[in-house]
This record gives C-alpha cells, sequence and structure tokens, in this order.
C-alpha cells in the first residue's frame, strides 16, 4: 500500500488542534507536497536527550505527511529528503519519533537511505508498535474489497427489515445536499448518545474537543474534503460517520450511534454504505478505517490491511542512545499498564 496521504496536516485541522489536542505549540516544516508537522521534547527516559514527536495521535492516527492542495505536488525522494534536512535543522532534535508511519509506503525506504547517507551504513531506526488496521481498496471489482459473509449479509438484511416496520431507514449525506452545519450538529449529538459520553470521549461533552470539531470541520466540508454520512429512522438520526479525503483517499474519522438501537447495529450499516459508495466513486482509491487493529466493524467489512508503526529515528550517536532507552521506558509503561489491567480484570 504505497501511500503518504493524510488529512491531518490540512491547515485547519491543525489550525484547531494546537493547544486542543495536544500541549502545543505545534511546529511546521514544509516542502513540495510534504508537510512535517511536529512538537520539541526532552525527558528522562531519553537520557536528557532532545526528540521531536511528529504530529500522529488518537485524533489523527496517520504518520503520512503529504497533501497536495493545489494540484501541482507530486510525491519524490528530493522533497521528502528536503522536508527532513530542515526538520532537522529547526528543530535541533537528537532523535525523532515518528508515529503510524506507513511502513509500506515508498517513503520508509526513502527514510532509511537517508540515515544511511547522513550517519553512515550503521545508521538504523527503531520500530515499534506495529499493527495492521482495515483498509478497503476500491480499485478493485466493483464489490471484490467487501468480505460480509453470507450470514452477516443475511443478518444485515434482517436488521434493515426489522427497522423499516418502525419507520423509514435512509441515509443522507452532506455530499447530496444535507446542510453542513446541521450535519455536524446530528453527528455531534448521535455521537454523544452512548457510550463515548460516559467515558467522557464524545467530542460534544468535552468544550475542547467541541471547539476543535466546530473549528475544523466546517472549512474541510466547504472545500469538499469532508463529509457527514447519517443513517435516518423517519427524522431521528440513528448512526453518524464523519470521514476526511486527502489525495485519492477517504479516511473514516469518528463514528457514533444512538444505542437505543444498537442491536440493529447502525455502526454496521452505515460503514458499509459508505464503502459502497467509496466503491461507486471514481475518484476514491482506497478507505482507510484509522481503527485500532482487529476493529470488530471494520475487519468485518473490509478484507484488506494497512501496516503502520511507530518509528525512533536516531539523528547522532548520541541520539541513538536515547531513542534506546526512551523505547525501553515506554515498553516498560506499556508491560505495566497491560499487568495492571490484567489484575483488575479488564483484560
Amino acid at each position: 500500500m504505497d501511500l503518504f496521504d493524510s488529512p491531518f496536516v490540512h491547515p485547519a485541522f491543525i489550525e484547531a488542534a494546537d493547544g486542543r489536542i495536544c500541549a502545543g505549540p505545534v511546529q511546521q516544516v514544509h516542502q513540495g507536497g510534504y508537510r512535517f508537522h511536529y512538537e520539541n521534547k526532552r525527558s528522562a527516559p531519553s537520557l536528557g536527550a532532545s526528540y521531536a514527536t511528529l504530529w500522529g495521535h488518537g485524533y489523527g492516527p496517520i504518520g503520512g505527511c503529504f497533501l497536495d492542495l493545489d494540484g501541482r505536488h507530486q510525491r519524490n525522494e528530493a522533497d521528502f529528503r528536503a522536508g527532513l534536512e530542515a526538520l532537522i535543522d529547526k528543530a535541533g532534535a537528537d532523535f525523532l519519533i515518528w508515529p503510524y508511519f506507513p511502513i509500506e509506503a515508498r517513503e520508509f525506504q526513502w527514510l532509511r537511505a537517508f540515515l544511511v547517507d547522513h550517519f553512515g551504513p550503521s545508521a538504523s531506526m527503531l520500530m515499534r508498535r506495529a499493527h495492521q488496521r482495515g483498509f478497503l481498496d476500491c480499485r478493485t471489482a466493483q464489490d471484490a474489497g467487501l468480505t460480509l459473509s453470507r450470514n452477516k449479509r443475511k443478518l444485515m438484511g434482517r436488521q434493515r427489515r426489522r427497522l423499516e416496520e418502525m419507520g423509514a431507514v435512509r441515509f443522507v449525506s452532506t455530499r447530496d445536499g444535507l446542510d453542513d452545519g446541521e450535519a455536524l450538529e446530528a453527528f455531534l449529538k448521535v455521537e454523544a448518545s452512548g457510550w463515548k459520553a460516559r467515558k467522557g470521549t464524545a467530542l460534544s461533552v468535552v468544550p475542547a474537543l467541541n471547539a476543535f470539531a466546530h473549528d475544523f470541520l466546517p472549512p474541510l466540508l466547504a472545500e469538499g474534503r469532508a463529509r457527514i454520512d447519517l443513517m435516518m429512522l423517519d427524522d431521528h438520526c440513528i448512526a453518524g460517520l464523519v470521514s476526511l479525503q486527502a489525495g485519492r483517499g477517504l479516511f473514516s474519522w469518528k463514528t457514533g450511534m444512538d444505542e437505543v438501537y444498537k442491536r440493529f447495529s447502525p455502526g454496521v450499516h452505515i460503514l458499509h454504505h459508505l464503502s459502497l459508495q467509496a466503491l461507486a466513486d471514481p475518484d476514491i482509491d482506497y478507505v482507510d478505517s484509522l481503527a485500532d487493529a482487529g476493529h470488530p466493524v471494520a475487519e468485518h467489512i473490509w478484507g484488506g490491511h494497512r501496516a503502520y508503526a511507530q518509528l525512533f529515528v536516531p539523528l547522532s550517536a548520541y541520539g541513538r542512545v536515547g531513542a534506546l532507552s526512551h523505547s525501553a521506558a515506554a515498553d516498560g509503561k506499556q508491560q505495566a499498564r497491560y499487568w495492571a489491567k490484567r489484575m483488575l480484570g479488564r483484560i
């Protein structure tokens, strides 16, 4: 999957998120279509070494840095290297942490070659948190990328018929004329109607996240770089899905459903609906679920996967030591959390 597009380096997203979903300030280096956004940090686990973290997080879980807003740029190694050079100069870091790097992209090999050229043949990266997540390749035959079993299709048919006994079922979208503002408010309401609100992660129940969503989504919706799809039962929204677009990729960013209708799996229905629309759209080549590995919805609908990992990129001999120390400390914390959850009976 040689893809490096990311909707999360769009200026509207970065500006809205800075100081709301990260401590900030977010630093920026641009070269061609590559947009490197990062934060400078220094901590004890890295033995005092300074490091820059490329911007990848739970609200933007992809480490791709390419966004061609004006149609003038193409991915090329010269721009990628020049961007890295500028990043190193500006950040002054001993090593980089690059979350959610799409390791099947050609930039992975370009990064390897860049390190060898700058720091010698022994230069290498550390990799952790390697995982695969659900991915729909729309370049296949009409619905070959969908992997719903016969039993699952029959179940979805029964669920749809039961819903239709209660009222009219329809899908509406900002791509088909649904008012952007009304769609956003309907989505925020349905997302906050269940467990996300109880857990405190729904966008509308956290003031900073609510402001973030209201700042970045309207301009992206207006540009056609975002869409909101809703599943309606009569005039009541029972599921919603916000997707972002970059290049020829669609990214299913946030989903929500009314838990009153949980037994009808509206979250599955709306993702399936989006999948069929993406397969029929000549401007979409793929859909990235942005979901954790093993996601119960995306991986039951889509047969494809895309590989990601967190990279530790040393930029000096001292940076190598700092990266090793920081990576080991992070692994130790992860193990500690795992065993704590086991003792509490949560896994």
